[in-house]
């Protein structure tokens, strides 16, 4: 009897440890730890980039005429073309600062009737450019941000038949402006942007009792796309 007991106690637990050494699927499912799952990299803006951008410019020449005492604004438009390069640094959790230069193609001609003693006065421009700080901030792959700094800018007046009548040079002031930029695909972005351009005063020499006295302003809206450089 107590033989029997004996063997069928061996047969059970040799049948236990059976079901417990092969592997079930039920009770590895539950067993098995919980697969880890990993968020993707936050966006670094980090690096250098290039890029070209394109849009419109309205420009606004107010002109005081010294000779006569009298006073004006004209209006102008254009579109623009252009190159960008730039720097970005993102090393203070989501606060991205860089530093943007830019080079744009555009064409202003003003018609000044300003002396009543004297010709008309052209004022003419080809180009600006802007080197300019950025303070953004990052919200998942879009980086709103805003931007100052300097402004350059081409700049002629002439008086048609007056000796000594053009005055050319460059002017340099402020640029102010806002704008977003996305992350599309591998090192490609892109943006859009306003600037507010200012410049200094402009001279049109006149031989009757002293100069007409010309400031630009100019209001532009672009967009742009830049390409990463270095990218990891």
């Amino acid at each position: 009897m107590s033989q029997a007991i004996t063997v069928k106690a061996v047969l059970l637990a040799g049948a236990m440890l059976t079901v417990l050494w092969i592997p079930s699927p039920a009770i590895s499912g539950v067993l098995d730890p919980a697969p880890a799952y990993s968020l993707p990299p936050a966006y670094d803006w980090t690096g250098f980039y290039v890029g070209l951008n394109g849009g419109g410019s309205w420009g606004r020449a107010s002109w005081e005429s010294d000779p006569d005492l009298t006073s004006g604004t004209l209006s102008h438009s254009s579109g623009l073309v252009g190159g960008t390069l730039g720097y970005n640094a993102q090393n203070l959790g989501r606060l991205v600062v860089g530093a943007e230069f830019d080079f744009n193609w555009r064409r202003f001609d003003f018609t000044i009737p300003a002396a009543t003693c004297g010709p008309t006065c052209e004022l003419d421009s080809n180009w600006f450019s802007t080197a300019r700080l950025r303070f953004g901030y990052q919200i998942d792959r879009f980086l709103p941000y805003v931007t100052g700094g300097l402004s350059m800018s081409d700049f002629t007046a002439y008086a048609a038949g007056q000796p000594n009548g053009t005055n050319k040079g460059v002017s340099f002031n402020f640029t102010a402006g806002a704008g977003i930029e996305v992350a599309l695909a591998g090192p490609l972005t892109g943006k859009l942007e306003y600037l507010y351009v200012n410049h200094d005063n402009i001279a049109c020499v006149m031989e009757c009792n002293g100069p007409v006295n010309m400031r630009v302003s100019e209001n532009l809206l672009r967009v742009g796309l830049n390409y990463r450089l270095w990218q990891q």
